[in-house]
């Protein structure tokens, strides 16, 4: 499976801050884009967002990663790894970015199918999750606009990174909508492109030259490869 950086930007911006690191292409390899990061909306204070809202969510998923990663757990404790998957189901709608990453082929799934699926690609995510507090990085987040349409929501961001001497920025924009659990992310888009379609363009090719089967497959091939690389680094 091609491992995109939109792959492991499906988290919030103090986490994505980790992964620009060492995945950020250089400013002059990025996608050309409508809305510039220097034109983003943003601010160095976070402007106050409605309790329970959106903003307030993210902002909050924000603080916990935070105080996570400079609490200089190890990554191979297992209270931070269980505390870095509860704070990633708290802010993902790991259903709905299943159902739209597969978009018609969804439908085409039985309900075990779509179990397994949702469950697979869960547990992909949440180990990128871990593998991101073995990472120091010197980071600021900028928020911006919080937009509403009905139940659904976006909410701007953008991530300076220094490091190695460098700074970057990226700009990182939130789409999420209200359930019975409250306010949860459905899409990622760092710098114009979409987490979802990214995920959508690789499976539906996937399963259309190969089959759905062999889509599970290479997710838990992925799966097996961050395990044994991170047994690798626990044992040089």
């Amino acid at each position: 499976m091609k491992r995109t950086r939109p792959l492991l930007l499906a988290l919030p911006a103090a986490l994505v801050a980790c992964v620009l690191g060492a995945s950020l292409p250089a400013a002059a390899d990025k996608p050309a884009t409508d809305k510039p990061v220097a034109d983003r909306p943003a601010a160095d204070k976070a402007p106050a967002g409605k309790p329970g809202g959106p903003l307030a969510q993210v902002q909050k998923t924000n603080e916990r990663i935070e105080k996570l990663l400079h609490s200089k757990k190890s990554a191979d404790d297992p209270a931070a790894r269980a505390e870095m998957r509860a704070i990633a189901e708290a802010f993902l709608d790991y259903d709905e970015l299943s159902r739209r990453s597969l978009s018609s082929k969804w439908d085409k799934l039985t309900a075990p199918q779509r179990t397994d699926f949702t469950k697979t690609l869960k547990e992909m995510i949440e180990k990128n999750y871990e593998k991101r507090l073995r990472t120091d990085l010197d980071y600021k987040i900028k928020y911006g606009e919080e937009k509403l349409t009905g139940d659904d929501a976006l909410v701007t961001t953008t991530v300076k990174l220094k490091t190695k001497g460098k700074s970057t920025e990226a700009g990182i924009d939130y789409k999420l909508h209200k359930g019975q659990a409250g306010w949860l992310v459905y899409d990622v888009v760092t710098d114009e492109v979409s987490m979802v379609k990214n995920y959508r363009e690789q499976f539906e090719k996937i399963i259309n030259q190969e089959s759905f089967d062999a889509l599970l497959k290479k997710m838990r091939k992925r799966i097996q490869e961050i395990d044994d690389n991170k047994k690798t680094a626990a044992n040089p």
